[in-house]
């Protein structure tokens, strides 16, 4: 009886240490971005020569050996490079991990918008790497390592990323069309790869990295579908022959599956991922009295009632149409910030929209003075 007593004892006594050891690992503070540069610095850089250079970095991000702390502290150092807002030396070991360290802010979004407004001159001040450091580390930590483990996805788990508005858009167009049809688009292969069957016809096989993850867009619960999905896209576009000039220029060209982070991707998104070609309406100076006017209430109407995809953009910044109410003359939108907000005021051009998740509603009225452009899909397949 003493012996099975003590047993007794000893599993609780376990159970109660395990318990607090997981609290206690939970708790604990992450390894600061100078200790991850001075662990993992040699293996970032490898030609030896001290110094990180473009090319090192996008090679670590595609590194699937390179994950957890070492995945967020590169993508950190990309985002910095990427965003050009600061006269930067040479990035050595030990500039990285003496630059100073700054409270993490309280919301997790990206600070790069290279889609929004535009950015100021260089800063000469040395940047903080932690709080985007911080950022990434909470982004691998949250998302799902399932493809799908919602099941099927949602618009409500899709937020704009790395200054990939164009894309976001899209996709969350495709998905508020038809979320098993996305759904199988994916194929997951017995080595871990996904192969992404896009709209064009392309058949992409990739591996998402941690730094993937980290880096693009935040899927977090919704998986890793939206970020296979980027990756996917991106490869596919540096093949396209009809993309416009800033999507393609500088990007790798060697069949690689390496995200260049220093180039635009806004590309032509809709030929890709759905495959078929857009027609573009410009807005600038349509009146609500003018015939123009009316023929861009008949093609919403129409793309509606055919299932195309609408998109919208203003401001190098793209949103997503997701519907029209013509009884009431009112346009479903969607912003890929995915943000919440309620004007001080009622709803208008100068106060802005009530917006839940990123939808919102706006009369076409003011719809045509707050977008420029609308991208319509045909049912035209799109060139190869």
């Amino acid at each position: 009886m003493k012996k099975l007593f003590f047993l007794r004892l000893a599993l609780i006594f376990m159970a109660t240490f395990g318990a607090f050891a997981k609290s206690f690992a939970e708790d604990t503070a992450p390894i600061p971005f100078p200790q991850v540069v001075k662990q993992n610095f040699s293996q970032w850089d490898t030609d030896g020569d001290g110094k990180l250079s473009k090319d090192e970095i996008v090679a670590a991000l595609s590194n699937r050996k390179i994950q957890g702390e070492a995945a967020a502290a590169i993508v950190a150092i990309a985002k910095i490079v990427r965003g050009d807002e600061y006269d930067l030396p040479p990035l050595t070991a030990t500039y990285l991990a003496n630059c100073p360290l700054k409270t993490q802010k309280s919301s997790d979004e990206d600070e790069d918008s290279e889609d929004d407004a535009s950015k100021p001159a260089r800063s000469k001040s040395p940047p903080s790497f932690q709080p985007f450091y911080l950022v990434a580390l909470k982004r691998l930590q949250s998302t799902s390592r399932d493809l799908f483990p919602e099941n099927a996805p949602s618009i409500k788990g899709i937020h704009q990323g790395l200054g990939d508005c164009t894309f976001v858009s899209t996709v969350g167009a495709l998905v508020y069309r038809n979320p098993a049809a996305v759904k199988a688009m994916f194929s997951q292969n017995d080595n871990g790869s996904i192969t992404v069957h896009l709209g064009n016809g392309d058949n992409i096989k990739i591996f998402v990295t941690d730094a993937d993850i980290a880096l693009w867009t935040s899927a977090k619960t919704n998986g890793l579908w939206l970020t296979a999905l980027e990756k996917a896209y991106r490869k596919s576009l540096v093949k396209t022959k009809h993309s416009d000039e800033t999507s393609t220029k500088g990007l790798h060209l060697n069949g690689e599956s390496r995200p260049n982070i220093y180039e635009k991707f806004s590309g032509p998104t809709i030929e890709i991922l759905a495959g078929h070609e857009i027609r573009s309406v410009k807005l600038n100076g349509m009146r609500p009295d003018s015939q123009q006017f009316s023929n861009l209430r008949r093609d919403l109407i129409a793309a509606q009632r055919d299932h195309l995809l609408i998109k919208a953009g203003k401001a190098k910044h793209a949103f997503a149409v997701l519907g029209y109410d013509k009884n009431q003359d009112l346009v479903h939108a969607w912003n890929p910030h995915g943000q919440d907000s309620i004007p001080n005021g009622p709803d208008s051009l100068q106060n802005g929209y009530t917006t839940r998740g990123g939808e919102f509603q706006i009369p076409l009225t003011d719809f045509i003075h707050f977008f420029v452009t609308v991208n319509f899909e045909t049912q035209i397949p799109s060139r190869r």
